[in-house]
C-alpha cells in the first residue's frame, strides 16, 4: 500500500500534460438516479444526515475541460466524500501539495503501473464477487461531520453557464446530500481489500457515471483511479485513527486550504512526534534524580543526627565540671571566674560554661609571713600562668606555679596576683576530656617580721657579744641600739650579724638591746657578768711596764683607721690563733691595773687611786726577735715605722670592725693594702711586743680570742 501511495502522490508531477477532449455531458438524470453502489458492510452510512469525521485534506481535484456550448453536468460525489474523510495522518499518507489549477491530467497508463506490482493479500480480506460490485469491509462508525463548504472552483476551470445549458446549481442530480457522497466515500475499496483489481474496476463503485466517450478516455480513468485511492488511503486513515483515540478534537468550520500542509489531530502523533531524549539528557536526568534520592538520605540523616546531639547537649550537665583547688600560704583561695567547655560530640561539638564570679580581686585576711610562700593546684597536670603585681602595678614575678616556689620577696607590701589554670586539647587524656580556663584573682600583704636572734645571751667583760637578723624584705640593714657601743650591722650567710664589744668596765648587770629591721622593732635583753682582773703594786714609777700603750695613748694614723667601715668577714675559715709559733710570756694582761705607792689597806681591798689598766697584752717572746705570724686573715692596714715607744706597727683589719694591732716590731715582712692569710709571716719581735684587739674604737681581750674563748666571734 505504501508504493501505492508513492505512485499516486508522484503520478501527477511525472504525467504529461493530455490534449484536451470534448466530452459528452453526462445526463443528468443518470446522474441523478445512478443508485449507490453495492456494499457487504453490515453499517450504513449515516441516514441522519451527520457526516464522519473530518478527513485528511486532499490535493484539489484535477477536472478536466468541458464543452462549452454543453449544459454544465452534475458534479461527481466521489471528490465531496474525499473532502468529508478526515485528514490522513502522517505516516499513513504522504504530504502531497494541491495540484495547481492548470495541472494537467495524469495518463491513464500510469495508473495501471501498480497492478503488475505483486501486493500480499491482506488477511480477512472478503471473496470479491463482481469486478463492478466490490465488497466493501467493515468501517468502524465515525462521528458526524458538519458538512464541508462547496469549495469555490478555480477561475477559468469551468466556463459560465450559457444559456443553451442549465446551471449546475438548478439541476436536481447536481444537488446530492453530503451523506450520499458520504455513502459512496464509505463502501470504497482500499487497496489491501481488493487486492490486485485494476484501477479503472476499483473506480466503479465510486457512483459516477460517464457517456460512451468518457469511458475510454484515459485522463478520466485516471482521475477515477486517483480519486478512489485517495479515498481508500482517507478510510484507512480513519479507522487507524478511530481504533487508536477515545476521542478526537472537532474539526473545523471548513475545508482546509490546499496550500496547507496535513495536520494530524489524533493524541498518538503527538507521541510520535515528540523528539526522543539524547544521551545528555537522559544522562543529566538520571544525575538529578540521584541527587533529589541524595539528598533525601542527608536530610534524613541530619534528622536523626540532630536528634542525638541534642540529646548529647542536654546531657551535658554543669555536674561534669572539673572541680580544681588552689591554696596560697595555707589559704584556700575561690575562683572569680571560669569557662569550661565539655565535650558533646567528641571534640567537634562541646557545650560551653562561663561565668564570671566575681569582678574584683578576692582579699586574703591573713598576711603572708614568708619570703617565698607555697603555692599549690589540685590536680597538678594542669598547665598554670601565674602573674604577680606590686602596689606601682609593676609585674614581680610571671611565669608558672612550679618556678614561683624559688621565688623570694624583696619587700613587704601590698600585691595582686592573678592565676589562669587551663585544660588544653593538647594536655588532655582523650578527646571527651573537659577542656577550658579558670580563673583566680586575689590580693595579698607581705609582711614577713625577719628573725632576731640574741647569739650570746651571757657574755663576760672584755668579750663579744653577737646580735643576728634573718633576711630582710627592704634588701635595708637593721639597725641596733643600747648603752652598748657597736660597729652596726654586716651581711652574714642567712641574713645580718652586729657584733657588740664589752669593755673591761662595762656595767654588769642586764642590758637592754632594741633592732629595728623591716619596720618590726625586737628588744633584747643581754646579761654581763664581771670577768676576773689582776692587778700590780710598785713602790717607785721606774717599776710600771714599758711600753705601754693605753686605750686612749693610740697614735693619730691607728685612731683613723679605727673608724672606717670594715669589710666582710674574714676569720670564718680559720678563725683566731695567737701570734707566735713558740710560747710567750705576757707581763701585762687585758684589764690589769698598776699601781704605785699603795698602802695595805687598799692593795687588800684593791681599792686606790694612780692606777692604771691596760686594755692590751703585752707579750715578751721566750727569745729576742722571735718571728710573728698572721692570727687571722685580713687586709692589712697599715704596715710602718711610727717611731718612738710605737715602732713598727702593722694594722690588720679581719672583718665586720674587727682589727688586730701590733706594736713595737724590729721589721716588717708585709706591707699596706697586702690581703695576708692566718699564719703568714708578719715581722720580727722586738723585746716585747703590744697586741691589741679592737671592735671599732672598743679594745677587747686578745688572749681569750686567740684562745677561741670568746663566744660571740664564733657566730659569722
Amino acid at each position: 500500500m505504501e508504493e501505492d501511495k508513492k505512485s499516486t502522490a508522484v503520478q501527477p508531477e511525472e504525467a504529461p500534460k493530455p490534449k484536451p477532449r470534448r466530452h459528452k455531458a453526462a445526463s443528468p438524470q443518470s446522474a441523478a438516479g445512478m443508485p449507490p453502489a453495492p456494499t457487504d458492510s453490515a453499517e450504513p452510512p449515516a441516514a441522519d444526515g451527520q457526516s464522519t469525521k473530518k478527513p485528511a485534506a486532499s490535493p484539489k481535484k484535477p477536472r478536466a475541460k468541458k464543452n462549452t456550448k454543453t449544459t454544465k453536468t452534475a458534479k461527481p460525489k466521489t471528490p465531496k466524500a474525499a473532502k468529508a474523510t478526515k485528514k490522513a495522518p502522517a505516516d499513513e499518507t504522504p504530504e502531497r501539495k494541491a495540484p495547481a489549477q492548470e495541472s494537467p491530467v495524469p495518463a491513464a497508463p500510469e495508473l495501471a503501473e501498480p497492478k503488475s506490482e505483486s501486493k500480499p493479500e491482506p488477511p480477512e480480506t472478503p471473496a470479491r464477487e463482481d469486478t463492478a460490485a466490490p465488497t466493501v469491509p467493515d468501517v468502524p462508525s465515525t462521528p458526524e461531520l458538519p458538512e464541508p463548504a462547496e469549495r469555490a472552483e478555480p477561475a477559468g476551470t469551468e466556463p459560465e453557464p450559457t444559456a443553451d445549458a442549465p446551471a449546475a446549481d438548478d439541476t436536481p442530480a447536481a444537488e446530492a446530500p453530503p451523506e450520499a457522497a458520504a455513502a459512496d466515500t464509505a463502501v470504497t475499496d482500499t487497496p489491501e481489500q481488493t487486492g490486485d483489481v485494476p484501477a479503472e474496476d476499483a473506480a466503479e463503485p465510486s457512483g459516477l457515471v460517464f457517456s460512451d466517450d468518457l469511458a475510454n478516455d484515459k485522463a478520466l480513468a485516471a482521475e477515477a483511479a486517483r480519486m478512489a485511492n485517495i479515498s481508500r488511503t482517507a478510510q484507512l486513515s480513519i479507522a487507524q485513527i478511530m481504533a487508536g483515540l477515545e476521542e478526537d478534537p472537532a474539526p473545523s468550520a471548513g475545508p482546509a486550504p490546499a496550500s496547507e500542509a496535513p495536520q494530524h489531530d489524533s493524541a498518538a502523533d503527538d507521541e510520535d512526534d515528540e523528539p526522543q531524549d539524547t544521551i545528555p539528557q537522559a544522562l543529566g536526568r538520571g544525575v538529578f534524580g540521584m541527587f533529589k534520592w541524595l539528598l533525601l538520605v542527608v536530610l534524613f540523616v541530619l534528622i536523626i543526627a540532630g536528634g542525638g546531639v541534642a540529646w548529647l547537649y542536654r546531657s551535658a550537665t554543669p555536674d561534669m565540671l572539673p572541680e580544681v583547688k588552689v591554696t596560697f600560704d595555707g589559704q584556700e583561695l575561690a575562683p572569680t571566674a571560669y569557662k569550661w567547655h565539655v565535650p558533646v560530640v567528641g571534640s567537634f561539638f562541646r557545650r560551653t560554661y562561663a561565668e564570671t564570679l566575681n569582678s574584683s580581686p578576692v582579699v586574703l585576711e591573713d598576711a603572708i609571713s614568708d619570703a617565698s610562700p607555697d603555692i599549690i593546684v589540685t590536680p597538678s597536670d594542669y598547665s598554670t600562668q601565674l602573674t604577680i603585681t606590686d602596689a606601682d602595678k609593676e609585674t614581680v614575678y610571671e611565669g608558672s606555679v612550679t618556678g614561683f616556689r624559688s621565688y623570694l620577696f624583696a619587700e613587704n607590701g601590698t600585691f595582686d596576683a592573678k592565676l589562669v589554670v587551663t585544660a588544653s586539647d593538647s594536655a588532655a587524656e582523650d578527646s571527651s576530656s573537659v577542656t577550658g580556663t579558670e580563673t583566680w584573682q586575689f590580693r595579698f600583704t607581705v609582711s614577713i617580721k625577719p628573725s632576731v636572734t640574741l647569739c650570746t645571751p651571757t657574755v663576760q667583760q672584755g668579750s663579744v657579744a653577737a646580735v643576728r637578723v634573718g633576711s630582710t624584705m627592704s634588701r635595708t640593714e637593721p639597725t641596733l641600739t643600747g648603752p652598748l657601743e657597736s660597729t652596726g650591722f654586716v651581711r652574714a650567710a642567712n641574713g645580718w650579724i652586729c657584733y657588740l664589744p664589752i669593755p673591761w668596765n662595762a656595767e654588769t648587770g642586764n642590758t637592754e638591746l632594741t633592732v629595728t629591721a623591716d619596720g618590726y622593732t625586737e628588744t633584747l635583753t643581754l646579761s654581763v657578768r664581771a670577768a676576773s682582773y689582776s692587778y700590780k703594786d710598785y713602790s717607785a714609777k721606774s717599776q710600771l711596764m714599758s711600753p705601754y700603750i693605753g686605750a686612749d695613748d693610740a697614735p693619730d694614723a691607728v685612731r683613723r683607721l679605727l673608724t672606717t667601715d670594715g669589710g666582710e668577714i674574714q676569720w670564718a675559715v680559720g678563725g683566731f690563733v695567737q701570734p707566735f709559733l713558740d710560747s710567750f710570756d705576757t707581763p701585762l694582761l687585758y684589764g690589769m691595773t698598776e699601781y704605785v705607792g699603795r698602802s695595805y689597806s687598799e692593795r687588800s681591798t684593791n681599792y686606790g687611786y694612780g692606777g692604771r689598766t691596760s686594755t692590751n697584752v703585752v707579750i715578751k717572746p721566750k727569745k729576742s726577735k722571735d718571728s710573728m705570724i698572721v692570727p687571722a686573715s685580713g687586709h692589712v692596714l697599715l704596715a710602718e715605722d711610727l717611731g718612738g715607744s710605737y715602732g713598727y706597727t702593722v694594722v690588720i683589719d679581719h672583718g665586720a670592725g674587727l682589727r688586730s694591732i701590733f706594736y713595737g716590731l724590729t721589721a716588717l715582712d708585709i706591707e699596706a693594702g697586702d690581703d695576708v692569710k692566718q699564719g703568714q709571716l708578719l715581722g720580727t719581735s722586738g723585746r716585747t711586743v703590744v697586741a691589741e684587739l679592737r671592735i671599732g674604737t672598743v679594745p677587747i681581750n686578745p688572749l681569750l680570742v686567740w684562745r677561741g674563748q670568746c663566744d660571740g666571734l664564733k657566730y659569722y
